[in-house]
């Protein structure tokens, strides 16, 4: 069953937004806390990557072992558990690990490195950064969605 285009931008920033918004926040607080204290761009760089990815993955870890363990009520606390958290991490390694290799590897650290460098303020360049990066990282991320709601479906 395929949606329309407009129904499917929705449903990805129905999910994307909320872990976005908490990434965005966490990896801001960081990067800022550290450039204060050090005055270091690498440094805040790697907090700022740390936070972010704090933030943003623990709101996907949380949605999916409550999502995942309501589907597997019928079984005892310990069997529910491990259920839930087998196919939580299943589901999210197919929705972010390609996006996740080339994105904390390559794409993030060189962005959020080099925008701090050439946009003043500080925290403006990061944000800069940080979002030019998160433009490739979400075209993958919704592959890897889509291609495990595919997955799922068979």
């Amino acid at each position: 069953m395929n949606q329309q285009p407009k129904n499917k931008r929705k449903e990805w920033l129905k999910r994307y937004i909320p872990a976005e918004i908490l990434g965005t926040s966490t990896a801001l607080i960081g990067a800022w806390i550290a450039f204060a204290h050090t005055h270091s761009y690498i440094t805040a760089t790697a907090s700022g990557w740390i936070g972010e990815g704090l933030g943003f993955y623990s709101y996907f870890v949380v949605v999916e072992l409550i999502y995942n363990s309501k589907k597997y009520v019928s079984h005892s606390l310990i069997k529910r558990t491990s259920l839930a958290i087998s196919a939580a991490s299943t589901n999210l390694l197919i929705e972010f690990m390609p996006a996740e290799l080339l994105d904390n590897f390559l794409i993030r650290p060189f962005a959020m490195y080099s925008a701090p460098h050439y946009i003043h303020p500080y925290p403006i360049g990061f944000l800069v950064g940080k979002f030019s990066a998160d433009i490739i990282f979400y075209a993958l991320a919704i592959i890897g969605y889509e291609t495990r709601k595919r997955l799922l479906n068979r």
